[in-house]
Formats: C-alpha cells, sequence, structure tokens
C-alpha cells in the first residue's frame, strides 16, 4: 500500500512521526512524505538547505518530498504564523502535481496548527481515498493555551472550522483518552475516533549499561527534558527548587529550549538558585537516554489548563522506557497514568510545593524503594506503550 504522510515536520527534524513512517515501512507499505524544509527549532533553514535546495529525497526507504516555506525565526508572533501559513499553501499548491501519483491512503500527523491538515483534505477527497489525522495538539483548545481569544464570535467561529477539518478524515487517532470526550460533545461520531497513544523511540527502549546502576545515594538528581514553553509550566520546576535550596545535595537538570528558556534562566538568576539548577539547553534526543540514566528521578510538568488536563505527555511514555521513577506536576489524565502504574509520585499542575515535597520524599527513599518505581514505569511501558503493540494496532487502522 502506498501512503502519503502530511506533516509540516519530518527529519532531519526530531519529531515522532520519523519513527512512524519507519515503522510503516516495514509493515511493507510504501511511504512519502509531503513536508517542508527543515527550521524547527533553530528558527532558521538547517545547513545545506534553502529555498532552491531541498536537501536528500529520501531517508531510510522513505520518499521526501519537501515544499518552500518561511522560517519560523526564533522570536515573534507573526513569524510563526507566516511560518505555519506558508507550509499550508505552499503544499496545499503541491497537491496539484501529485494528483498525477498513485497513493492508497492518505495520513495527517497533525501538531499545531490545524491548517497543516487541509493539502491532506485536498488529496483525499480528490481522489478518493481513505484518510486518517493523527491528533498530537487538539484545536481549537491548544491554540487557547498560547493565546487569549476573548470574542465568543471568533471561539464559535474556529471550533466549527476545526470541527470541519476533523470531520473530513475518515479516521480520527489521539494520543489521550481525554481528547475523545472533548471531539464527540463537538459532534464527532465516537466510531471514528481510535485512542493511539505515543510510543517511545528506539533509543530509548534499548537497554544500556546505567540501566541497573546505582546512582551515588547522597546526591539526588532530578532531570525535566522537553520542550519549555507556557505549556510546560516549567516555572513549576523553579518554585520548587527554591524550597529545596538550602539542600545542595539535590540537583535540578533542565534540558530543552522554547518560548520560555530565557524567562527561565532570568528565574533561576533571580533566585541565586545557580548551584543548585542546571539549565543545559536543547540536546540532540538520541542523547537523552544517557541523561536520563544518570538521574534519580524524571520530571513532567504541565500548566493548569483544561486542555492540557486531557492530556497524556508523550515524554511520559519515554519517561517509563527509561525505567526511572517520575516526579509529576499535572492534573487529568497524565496525572492518572502514573498512579495507575505506580511508577512516580504526583502533584496537580502547577503545585511547585507539593512538587518540592515529592523531591524531598524521592531523596529520603532508599535504592531499592526508586527501583521500585522505576520498574513498574517499565512494565506499565512494556504493557500499554511499546512500539510493536501500537505500530500493530496503526497498521489495522490504515489497512481498514
Amino acid at each position: 500500500m502506498k501512503i502519503l504522510v502530511v506533516t509540516q515536520y519530518f527529519w532531519p527534524e526530531e519529531f515522532r512521526i520519523n519513527d512512524i513512517c519507519e515503522g510503516l515501512i516495514e509493515k511493507g507499505h510504501e511511504v512519502e512524505v509531503l513536508t517542508g524544509i527543515p527550521n524547527y527549532p533553530y528558527g532558521k533553514f538547517y545547513d545545506g538547505y534553502s529555498f532552491l535546495k531541498k536537501g536528500k529525497r529520501e531517508y531510510k526507504g522513505i520518499k521526501i518530498k519537501r515544499v518552500p516555506i518561511i522560517p519560523r525565526g526564533k522570536d515573534g508572533f507573526i513569524k510563526l504564523a507566516l511560518n505555519y501559513m506558508s507550509y499550508t499553501v505552499s503544499a496545499s499548491i503541491a497537491t496539484a502535481r501529485l494528483l498525477f501519483n498513485r497513493y492508497d491512503r492518505v495520513f495527517v500527523f497533525q501538531l499545531s496548527p490545524i491548517t497543516l491538515a487541509i493539502p491532506g483534505i485536498i488529496i483525499s477527497k480528490i481522489k478518493k481515498i481513505p484518510s486518517t489525522i493523527y491528533i498530537q495538539d487538539l484545536w481549537p483548545e491548544s491554540l487557547y493555551c498560547i493565546k487569549e481569544v476573548s470574542s465568543e464570535k471568533v471561539k464559535s467561529i474556529l471550533d466549527r472550522l476545526c470541527m470541519k477539518i476533523y470531520n473530513s478524515f475518515d479516521n480520527v487517532l489521539i494520543t489521550s483518552n481525554g481528547f475523545k470526550e472533548k471531539l464527540i460533545d463537538r459532534g464527532m461520531e465516537k466510531e471514528k475516533i481510535t485512542y493511539l497513544p505515543q510510543w517511545a523511540e528506539e533509543f530509548y527502549r534499548k537497554e544500556n549499561e546505567y540501566y541497573n546502576m546505582e546512582l551515588e545515594s547522597e546526591v539526588l538528581t532530578v532531570t525535566f527534558a522537553g520542550n519549555i514553553g507556557k505549556a510546560q509550566s516549567v516555572s513549576t520546576i523553579i518554585e520548587a527548587a527554591k524550597l529545596a535550596k538550602n539542600n545542595k545535595k539535590i540537583k535540578w537538570q533542565i534540558i530543552g529550549d522554547g518560548s520560555e528558556f530565557e524567562n527561565i534562566k532570568d528565574l533561576v538568576k533571580k533566585y541565586s538558585l545557580e548551584e543548585t539548577v542546571y539549565i543545559l539547553g536543547r540536546k540532540p534526543a538520541k542523547d537523552m537516554p544517557m541523561y536520563f540514566s544518570k538521574a534519580n528521578g524524571l520530571i513532567v510538568t504541565l500548566a493548569n489548563e483544561d486542555i492540557l488536563k486531557a492530556t497524556l505527555p508523550a515524554k511520559v511514555q519515554s519517561y517509563m522506557a527509561s525505567g526511572k521513577p517520575i516526579i509529576a506536576a499535572i492534573s487529568g489524565e497524565g496525572n492518572d497514568v502514573i498512579k495507575e502504574s505506580c511508577c512516580g509520585l504526583v502533584g496537580e499542575a502547577e503545585d511547585y510545593r507539593k512538587l518540592y515535597e515529592n523531591v524531598i520524599e524521592l531523596y529520603n527513599m532508599n535504592l531499592d524503594q526508586r527501583k521500585k518505581l522505576g520498574d513498574n514505569g517499565k512494565k506499565f511501558f512494556e504493557e500499554n506503550f511499546t512500539r510493536e503493540i501500537l505500530l500493530n494496532k496503526l497498521n489495522e487502522i490504515i489497512n481498514i
């Protein structure tokens, strides 16, 4: 079967769609990707790429068709909006050429914004082939998390537009069960919706020399890794670290980059936390297992927003796969999953005092107690979130 994958982001950018496409190839499908010129997260085109230089046309057997886009830049809503808009327009125009190609299925990997799904709809409707959308960011709720919209009329228009796009697909895959109720409440047929949580990439799943390593018991290292934006509420971690400021044996690591990166650095400086909080910046995804293995606990935080309560952050699966205890300040589904799996210590979103208390509790645990939490997470991951289980499920859906 030949599958056209529509995604604004693809290799060499580091997104889970890369592994999904590799998995579809493994299942015997032919995969072609309609994507943009790589520029995330740096805000400029990667070396070797430009409007005229589209780079390699194949990656691990996956054919790549790149369309020109405006780079997102590092700061500013206008540049980002132009980046989003340019992909939708360029990819939609490119569908005119793709109509002459044979495709059996269309698969859209939907991050923000939802409009990136439009080229997939064009192809599927004109060629009359089944289509699937995999929702990573539920819209318009995800938009409301980062930009305040006070006009009820505008909200009504956005609601109708987003549901029109979602209802244009034959199959709607969701990464969190919390999305299902919201879609049904807005008029979607429940038969269309399938829960397909994300799996951890290959480099998170491999056993490594550090997995059973007894880290120095006198020092506790807790690590956050991922995007540093408003939705992640990384300031909750800094506020918790402030409460633990006098305990020099607790080390806090922040790995990642994003719109709030400079604000977080400023907050560390403001509270004089340089001795205990380390802002490491962005690191290659393939290096994350090394950082995870050298941590005693892994932190996940989200802001206290309704849509985020319905979200299961993808880092939870990666943390579980690493076999380390999870320390969480999140509400809703992510909170429930961590409790169900007994793999960590949990507080509500933005509750920095509870996060501090949980880190202290982890600090006071012995190695066997910490290992038990990590083992619980790894077991839950292997029973629910492995690549093999979820890839087989995805393959079944696409083949229907």
